[in-house]
């Protein structure tokens, strides 16, 4: 893609962020297992919503504001993968996250158009070098808590740059 069209994509959403234990350490158990780019510690976090460009930001800011949104604070428990497009996860088992999409989703008039699955994106996978190491890696750590969901509502802007994705929280939902 052009480096130039690169700079003015932008992309809204809402988030959780989150905070991983021992991230370099998760990331040494897997290096000579798989392949492809680990996500920043600063933009790790859990998507709620992705917007896109359908909504300019002061609408969702006011739409949003007005919504009770609630979380709750939750463990990061075990890794999966995202067999459809090669993404190494962080799990959760908060089931209030699927009442928060869903309650956003129908505030905006927005269809499901895909199963929401609350995780937390460590890496696109490129390469898998090693199959049955790296089943054997992901079920280690089925039951390891791996870090905290933290219970803070935001909407966030990501601009895709040449050197990778740039977030900015634009507002944060306190209820």
């Amino acid at each position: 893609m052009n480096p130039a069209i690169l700079k003015i994509m932008n992309r809204l959403f809402l988030a959780m962020p989150v905070t991983l234990f021992d991230y370099p350490s998760l990331q040494d158990d897997f290096s000579e297992i798989i392949r492809g780019r680990w996500v920043i510690p600063q933009n790790l976090h859990l998507t709620l919503n992705f917007f896109g460009n359908a909504f300019e930001k002061e609408f969702l800011a006011k739409t949003l504001g007005a919504l009770e949104l609630k979380a709750e604070a939750s463990d990061l428990k075990g890794l999966s993968v995202l067999e459809h497009n090669k993404i190494l996860y962080a799990r959760t088992d908060n089931d209030s996250l699927f009442q928060l999409h869903t309650q956003v989703q129908e505030a905006l008039m927005l269809p499901s158009e895909q199963e929401f699955i609350p995780h937390v994106t460590l890496m696109r996978i490129k390469k898998i070098h090693q199959n049955t190491l790296f089943e054997e890696k992901i079920t280690a750590y089925n039951d390891k808590i791996i870090g905290t969901l933290h219970p803070r509502i935001q909407l966030i802007q990501s601009r895709i740059t040449p050197t990778g994705a740039q977030y900015t929280v634009l507002h944060e939902f306190i209820h």
